[in-house]
């Protein structure tokens, strides 16, 4: 597949999860890199051409142009998925739904908590991990860990784009604080089993070793003010 335009951010979870899925369905991107650390994503020009938020990815497809990672995954396995469709974002209104509720809870619990911590870290070099924050965390791992409880992967016995959504996010956080396996077993036993998954493992990788490049900078500077 040609002509898909993603604009993203390598350090990204939500550019990553989008990456994984098109990797998954062997979709070729455009890649345009946009430079958080400049803050090309909040000039007046990203925000009027590309997206008002100002937030990445960015997904053009011709003359379409989509914003928001989790209506991305959607669109691109809805026109895109082929047979892997119906696996990715079944059309049974209750495993769909499971579906949902797991981007629902990314989007609205898992992400907020892990970007509380990533984007100073990321944007000014600033380690806000407070405990309060830290606590907000390990009430996501908890919350993960309570859905696994009930199904293989976060929605359902298969991979869906729940898991590619929170798997991305979950990885970068575990950066900030790795979730203990005696707390959160079934979490912890779930990334490791999407690090099997060559697309999931392959994109990862280089976003999660650029973030953990600032984490530890970052980490090392507050300390040495201290």
């Amino acid at each position: 597949m040609s002509g898909l335009v993603l604009y993203r951010a390598i350090a990204s979870p939500p550019a990553r999860a989008v990456m994984t899925l098109g990797d998954l369905l062997s979709l070729r991107f455009e890649y345009r890199e946009v430079k958080l650390l400049q803050f090309e994503h909040k000039s007046e020009e990203y925000k009027k051409n590309i997206n008002p938020m100002g937030t990445v990815p960015v997904l053009q497809d011709g003359d379409f142009i989509l914003s928001e990672s989790h209506a991305i995954l959607k669109y691109l396995t809805e026109r895109y998925g082929g047979e892997s469709r119906e696996r990715l974002y079944p059309s049974d209104v209750r495993a769909r739904a499971l579906v949902d509720q797991g981007m629902f809870f990314n989007s609205g619990f898992f992400f907020p908590r892990m970007a509380a911590v990533a984007l100073p870290l990321l944007l000014r070099g600033v380690d806000t991990s407070s405990p309060q924050r830290l606590q907000d965390i390990e009430e996501a791992y908890g919350a993960a860990d309570g859905f696994l409880q009930r199904s293989r992967f976060l929605a359902l016995d298969h991979l869906t784009l729940a898991d590619l959504a929170v798997g991305a996010t979950a990885a970068a956080t575990s950066l900030i604080l790795q979730p203990d396996p005696n707390k959160f077993p079934r979490f912890v036993e779930w990334m490791n089993e999407l690090q099997e998954i060559p697309s999931f493992k392959n994109v990862s990788a280089e976003g999660i070793a650029y973030l953990k490049k600032f984490i530890i900078k970052a980490r090392e500077m507050q300390g040495s003010k201290s």
